[in-house]
């Protein structure tokens, strides 16, 4: 995964968090908004027992005003009055929370009916004469107004309001407290939920980083196993892939400087060998050659004389192919066909050393041009057709082939059917003085590499045992701008 998308994870995860946070503070504030709503509710209906009180006093004041002759009305008024105080008392039966206001309210329902009984007892008494005013009754029906009705409403009302504080403040304690839990548990989640995050993110990130590091200072010290393992995708596999390259790179570079170095140090030794041995040995081969011109020189004596001058030559050879290879030359390309360079040079090695060796030529012929220094690429040629009739037998055969690989590449391969290389050997076998062979120099192959590498190629070598060897030479096609005009000269 990459690393923006993790950190994109990490933030919605934090996000959602503090989501959570604000959705139960709001939570708590409708909670809290709804509380308050009810024991405003509950304080709206203890309000009813204040409409109880008045229409109560109505009654009162009714009955003396009927009493009094003042309002002809003031009978129907009393019976309005009443039966809206029972509806108050119907409606007040929902109010008691507590046995000690349910028996409060029966109290003040009881004093409500006994309070419309004594009016109507006072308004339906008989004997009143006609037009005389007579307030008999009506004491009794205020004292009892003011004393044991308004005593119970009192009493009820306090109950209510006492209730109403108590049932308020249980609410609050339980919201309290809820809150307090949820505070904690979010808390509690969010603290584990960042510790989560910060693992993943610290496994997913930190630990490959970690990795990289310890991997570039194992490296620094010359460890070159010490890589570090390739994750199964986003940037870390990529900088993870990055850093593979580059140690490969680095390992590449140094065995390119270590192989200068060692070049240079073969080229200083091969120029003092030519110095010091070649002198000698043209001195030696002619001294050798003056009494083969006399006459008598055959025998046993001719046959040590002319090994002499054998053994000179291939020394002298060596010593000259030590400095070929040590010679810096500067390549000269120019626009050339592998396909005639083979067929120039295989058919005066057919047979090589009286083998009688069969070199089969199997050559593109429609393969494009390369650029390449003809006298090194004849060298290469000679060096590999060299070591292919040294590996095969008597009426063994070699094969020599042309073509284009898929990517466009030009191809040249040299292939024997001889006793062939072991695995163990192959990748050394381009290594200057490598050999398995007795006679060998253990240059051809370096040879080869160097001079390929220098016309822009590549060399891969493959083999098995018992069925011969394959020599591979890549050579890029020649682009537009290699119009075949460059040619030697000197």
């Amino acid at each position: 995964m990459k690393i923006a998308t993790r950190i994109r994870l990490a933030s919605s995860v934090l996000f959602l968090l503090v989501a959570a946070l604000s959705v139960e503070a709001a939570w708590l504030a409708l909670r809290g908004q709804k509380q308050i709503e009810q024991v405003g509710e509950e304080l709206l209906q203890i309000s009813l027992l204040s409409d109880l009180e008045l229409f109560a006093q109505r009654e009162v004041a009714e009955v003396s005003d009927v009493l009094g002759g003042k309002d002809p009305k003031a009978r129907a008024q009393f019976s309005a009055f009443a039966r809206q105080a029972r509806e108050l008392l119907v409606r007040c039966h929902s109010l008691p929370r507590s046995e000690a206001e349910r028996k409060g309210l029966a109290t003040v329902e009881q004093n409500t009916l006994t309070l419309e009984k004594m009016g109507r007892e006072i308004l339906e008494r008989p004997g009143r004469p006609e037009g005389a005013a007579s307030f008999s009754g009506v004491d009794s029906l205020e004292a009892f107004l003011d004393g044991p009705f308004r005593q119970s409403l009192r009493t009820l009302a306090r109950l209510f309001h006492e209730g109403a504080i108590e049932r308020a403040g249980e609410k609050a304690r339980l919201l309290k407290e809820t809150a307090t839990l949820l505070v904690a548990l979010c808390f509690l989640a969010g603290l584990g939920l960042a510790a989560l995050v910060s693992l993943w993110l610290s496994q997913g990130i930190g630990r490959p980083l970690r990795n990289l590091v310890e991997a570039a200072r194992s490296i620094g010290r010359g460890e070159r196993k010490a890589l570090p393992e390739i994750p199964s995708s986003g940037d870390l596999r990529a900088l993870a892939l990055a850093f593979h390259q580059m140690a490969s790179e680095l390992q590449a570079s140094q065995e390119k400087i270590v192989r200068t170095e060692r070049m240079a140090t073969i080229g200083a030794t091969a120029a003092a060998v030519a110095h010091g041995i070649r002198n000698p040995l043209a001195s030696i081969r002619a001294l050798a050659q003056v009494p083969l011109l006399q006459p008598g020189s055959s025998g046993s004596t001719g046959d040590t004389l002319r090994e002499i001058i054998s053994e000179t030559d291939r020394l002298d050879r060596r010593i000259g192919q030590l400095l070929t290879f040590a010679k810096p030359l500067t390549p000269r390309p120019i626009l050339g066909s592998l396909n005639a360079l083979a067929e120039a040079i295989a058919p005066s090695l057919a047979k090589g050393g009286g083998k009688e060796i069969a070199i089969a030529l199997c050559l593109d012929a429609d393969l494009p041009p390369a650029r390449f220094d003809p006298a090194q690429m004849e060298q290469v040629l000679l060096e590999l057709l060299a070591n292919a009739l040294a590996a095969v037998g008597p009426g063994g055969q070699i094969r020599l082939r042309t073509g284009v690989q898929p990517d466009r590449r030009l191809y040249l391969e040299v292939e024997d059917d001889g006793e062939g290389i072991l695995e163990e050997n192959l990748s050394r076998v381009t290594e200057p003085f490598f050999t398995t062979r007795p006679e060998g120099s253990g240059l051809g192959l370096a040879i080869v590499q160097r001079y390929v590498s220098q016309n822009g190629g590549e060399v891969s070598v493959s083999s098995q045992i018992g069925k011969g060897t394959r020599v591979t030479l890549l050579f890029p096609a020649a682009t537009e701008e290699g119009d075949g005009t460059q040619h030697l000269t000197g």
